[in-house]
């Protein structure tokens, strides 16, 4: 642990419209720490990724990346685009859907960022990205294109491509749920290797298995606000609020998703 978190949330407000999805969210992130956020569908999970992001302006409140107000501060546009831009390099997103290049190949989609944002050589990027795709067990892909993988295939080289920035920070948004079940281990084995070897995560998810057995720290919210949050352990088998008691049994009962 550090003293300065790797992430913190203060009084996170987000409105559309009239609809507030966020409501007053405080969560800090220790370095090498994996939170993993549940909660039931449309609770505010996925635009609090968002925010973090800044794909997502938050309404009010305050975002820090290791230390850094990601808020505009009062700054020009271009001044703060290039400030949001090397914020954004510490912080690498999953999503649910893929979004790769179909017309690139896998390699090609690993390399682009490094080589036109960081400005690495092509080389260099090719041997780091080439190291990445076997770490996630896609090497033998390098050369195939999107249209010929699998879903958990293409997950796979979705999280080489967020690893290629060297990131110190990860964002998963229920990385699997678009995911046939028998391919959601295969993506969710990737996750559990970056945990173990100290990856910053933050991580919403449905998989409750491995929210318990890879997080260091669970946080329910439902309806925009935390309504518990703690030991993975303590968590599931003695929530102290009943609105987690009631989420948690839909999963316990076989209702969950």
């Amino acid at each position: 642990m550090t003293e300065q978190p790797m992430v913190q949330m203060k009084n996170l407000h987000k409105y559309f419209g009239e609809n507030e999805v966020l409501k007053g969210i405080d969560i800090d992130v220790e370095r090498s720490e994996v939170v993993a956020v549940i909660g039931p569908s449309g609770s505010g999970k996925s635009t609090l990724l968002r925010c973090v992001n800044r794909l997502e302006e938050s309404t009010e409140g305050e975002i820090y990346i290791e230390g850094i107000l990601l808020n505009k501060q009062g700054m020009k546009p271009k001044e703060f685009q290039k400030h949001l831009n090397r914020i954004r390099t510490k912080v690498g997103m999953v999503f649910q859907q893929f979004n790769l290049f179909p017309h690139m190949t896998v390699l090609e989609n690993v390399i682009e960022a490094p080589i036109h944002v960081l400005k690495k050589s092509r080389k260099n990027a090719v041997k780091f990205a080439e190291s990445l795709l076997d770490k996630v067990g896609m090497l033998e892909k390098r050369d195939a294109y999107p249209k010929t993988l699998s879903g958990g295939q293409k997950q796979r080289v979705a999280i080489a491509r967020a690893l290629a920035m060297e990131p110190d920070i990860m964002l998963f948004d229920e990385a699997t749920s678009a995911l046939d079940p028998e391919l959601v281990g295969e993506v969710l084995k990737v996750m559990e290797d970056l945990a173990k070897e100290g990856m910053t995560m933050i991580v919403v998810t449905h998989e409750m298995d491995f929210a318990r057995r890879v997080a260091d720290r669970v946080v329910f919210i439902a309806e925009g606000k935390i309504v518990e949050q703690g030991n993975p352990e303590k968590i599931f088998t003695e929530p102290a609020e009943e609105r987690t008691k009631q989420f948690l049994g839909t999963f316990i009962n076989g209702f969950g998703s």
